[in-house]
């Protein structure tokens, strides 16, 4: 899967979500809006790299040294940068929007802190910057970004003050060691990664939105009591397995089409393989029970085990059924040939494959 047909299937992928969402939840638009926003985002031809830190880490001197020109504003006094500042840089064949942001770590600073991590949701790349080790905030700061999937690359700054370490890239702006090597880094990425990092992210995105439009249609009624009640009712006035399991089949077929309508999404399930061998065994199961059992009692008050071993089957697996079911539909409509999870997968798996073949 190449770069440029990567972007080209991630736009499809939105549209398809956003034409699905129009006909389908119209009513539930606050829950999907921001699809047009990842739509547009998407579709941007410059590539958005944004600097991440704590206070006095050296974050703008690091974008005047890229930049090559003192344009972001620095001084002695923590806090210089209160809001992020975007400037266009034009690197050999790309277009790239450079993003300043306030320091993490302000006094009496969490709206900004705010403001910063909301620009950082919208990067292609952050440059987390920092000196010498990383403090608990630091920390906190990489965890979430791994969280989000968003890339970075780890700047160590002010390297004429700290010794080198081993990870990261070490730089300086002031006497401008390592800049060159970090321009490079970054103009290789941008040819190389960028696409791929870009699709990534916003189905990433794409995938948290159908998540939380499943979790708000999961408050509609998909219970299955009702068609468990007709198949417990049915299997106790057929005469054999046979019936019994056609049955079933009828049911429970019209239980999960309920469902998919409920979500709105498509019947039959795309990704239906687990949920079907189940299902299969379940059939299995009611056949076996309904072979003739014990009595108990006297012949005008006899209880048969088989209503009960057979009731208790049915029972079992229609909650087995459900439990299978729901996390598949809470999902949201993105298992299709262009879901946003079946996408995710397909560049995992190629991105393996490339690693194992060297």
């Amino acid at each position: 899967m190449s770069s440029l047909p990567l972007l080209d299937v991630t736009a499809k992928c939105l549209e398809e979500l956003i034409a699905w969402h129009q006909a389908h939840h119209p009513q539930l638009s606050a829950q999907w809006q921001s699809l047009y926003e990842l739509r547009d985002r998407l579709q941007q031809r410059a590539w958005h790299i944004v600097v991440l830190g704590q206070v006095s880490r050296g974050k703008s001197a690091l974008l005047n040294a890229l930049y090559g020109e003192a344009i972001f504003p620095v001084g002695a006094i923590p806090g210089t940068t209160q809001w992020p500042r975007t400037v266009r840089w034009h690197c050999p064949d790309q277009i790239v929007d450079l993003t300043d942001t306030p320091g993490l770590d302000e006094v009496a600073g969490s709206q900004r802190e705010d403001m910063a991590w909301r620009v950082v949701e919208t990067a292609d790349l952050v440059l987390f910057v920092t000196q010498e080790n990383l403090t608990p905030v630091e920390c906190q700061a990489r965890d979430r970004l791994n969280t989000l999937g968003i890339p970075y690359k780890l700047i160590f700054t002010k390297t004429d003050l700290y010794p080198p370490r081993a990870e990261g890239i070490a730089v300086s702006s002031t006497t401008g060691q390592g800049i060159p090597e970090l321009r490079q880094l970054l103009q290789q990425w941008l040819q190389q990664e960028a696409p791929r990092a870009r699709a990534q992210r916003i189905l990433h995105q794409a995938s948290q939105v159908e998540q939380s439009l499943g979790a708000a249609l999961g408050t509609q009624d998909t219970s299955a009591w009702s068609w468990l009640a007709v198949q417990v009712a049915g299997s106790l006035l057929l005469p054999g397995g046979f019936f019994d399991v056609g049955l079933a089949m009828i049911s429970t077929l019209a239980y999960i089409r309920k469902a998919c309508q409920v979500y709105a999404l498509p019947f039959p399930l795309p990704a239906f393989a687990s949920l079907s061998q189940f299902v299969l065994l379940w059939y299995a199961a009611i056949y076996l029970s309904s072979w003739q059992g014990l009595t108990f009692g006297s012949e005008l008050w006899g209880v048969n085990t088989t209503v009960f071993l057979q009731g208790g089957v049915i029972f079992w697996g229609y909650q087995q059924i459900r439990r299978r079911l729901h996390p598949y539909l809470q999902q949201g409509y993105q298992w299709g040939y262009c879901g946003p999870q079946r996408l995710l997968q397909q560049l995992t798996q190629t991105r393996a494959n490339v690693t194992a073949s060297g």
